[in-house]
């Protein structure tokens, strides 16, 4: 699991493995979503984590009565301790690691796919198909398509899975022709 710091991918890991073996790591998985979503989607929320003035307690008592509720008590315990040990301003990260590290254990592959339009049916199924292909990712239980639209790729798809990528849009095409046509050798140049 790439693009993580140390620190989030331990707490992931040991908090994956702690689920794991008490019973409960689906149950963790649905907090650990619940709390990278709110993370991403609230900037109030990632400000208050950060904000050195707010004491760890003040942000403990807050952290406990948000996912409470909600929570499982292992999720609650582990915030608990993540402010206790001023950790807090990780939360987010931490909970994204956790979501890989769950789907590498499960075997799921997350297969981000960026067009320029919204896909068809029989795309995914074709980009899913040429994916499983694949003698690399043969052994993935489950395929995850992760779609994204941008209209500034023109044309074309753009596909990553983990750390490779496959750039067939037609701005990155444009861009590669622009470059060998100033690059041109057969200029003379006085």
């Amino acid at each position: 699991m790439q693009g993580y710091s140390v620190l989030a991918l331990r707490y992931a890991q040991s908090l994956a493995s702690l689920a794991k073996e008490r019973g409960v790591l689906d149950t963790l998985y649905n907090d650990m979503q619940q709390i990278n979503n709110i993370y991403s989607s609230d900037a109030e929320f990632r400000a208050f984590l950060r904000s050195p003035v707010i004491n760890a307690l003040t942000k403990q008592t807050v952290l406990i009565k948000i996912f409470a509720g909600n929570a499982n008590e292992l999720t609650t315990a582990f915030l608990k301790k993540l402010a206790d040990s001023r950790r807090e301003l990780y939360l987010g990260e931490i909970a994204k690691a956790f979501i890989a590290h769950y789907k590498k254990l499960k075997g799921v592959l997350s297969v981000h796919v960026t067009s320029a339009i919204a896909l068809g049916n029989n795309t995914r199924q074709a980009i899913m198909d040429r994916v499983k292909q694949t003698p690399q990712y043969a052994h993935a239980s489950e395929i995850e398509l992760i779609e994204k639209i941008d209209a500034s790729i023109i044309g074309g798809l753009i596909i990553r899975v983990d750390d490779k990528q496959l750039d067939t849009s037609f701005s990155s095409q444009i861009h590669q022709f622009r470059r060998a046509f100033e690059d041109n050798p057969y200029i003379i140049e006085y």
